[in-house]
């Protein structure tokens, strides 16, 4: 294949990965924000981010975990930026230990998003009810926060082999090349 058109095709097929990644991540804020008070939302634009982090470029990686972090910050009604900026540390972090220290592997997402998710919902509880003092703060940790993170963890799973098989199909195009037998060696 031209190298010119392997070009072509590999931003053509980033360009497609990156479009199915952003609606995925707005169908779940859609989910986020309509889904019924008294059931548990989960949080899928986390473990969606983390799972994105694994693949792509640091720098992607973090841009995406912002984008995320935005996201969740407005579907909980909570202060803009908090978010985006521990998911944006928690993606840079992601992706550059599976760049260079870890393998690509489903056990290991899960403990990396577990831990995303434990400092965001650590962080938003101190935030919005420990550091206020409220009465019942640890009946508030243990009904809202800690179900919801334990729903957010399980779903890491399937949205890695979601995002594992768009960077299959829509990733760098791998070449093969056979050489043919060279007729110019003289058998003695």
């Amino acid at each position: 294949m031209n190298i010119d058109v392997k070009r072509k095709k590999e931003k053509r097929n980033t360009f497609i990965r990156w479009v199915i990644y952003m609606f995925l991540l707005a169908a779940e804020y859609v989910y986020m924000t309509t889904a019924a008070f008294n059931f548990r939302v989960i949080l899928f634009v986390i473990p969606t981010a983390m799972c994105i982090a694994v693949f792509e470029e640091p720098f992607d990686a973090a841009v995406c975990g912002t984008v995320a972090g935005l996201l969740l910050d407005t579907a909980q009604g909570t202060l803009i930026g908090l978010s985006g900026i521990m998911l944006m540390w928690c993606c840079l972090i992601t992706s550059l230990l599976f760049r260079f220290f870890m393998r690509k592997h489903v056990v290991n997402i899960v403990m990396l998003n577990g831990a995303a998710v434990v400092v965001q919902g650590v962080i938003h509880y101190f935030f919005y009810y420990a550091i206020w003092g409220y009465d019942s703060g640890g009946k508030i940790f243990l009904d809202k926060f800690l179900p919801v993170m334990i729903y957010t963890e399980i779903a890491s799973v399937p949205l890695f082999f979601v995002i594992k098989f768009l960077v299959k199909r829509f990733g760098v195009i791998n070449e093969d090349y056979i050489e043919e037998k060279s007729d110019d060696i003289v058998r003695e």
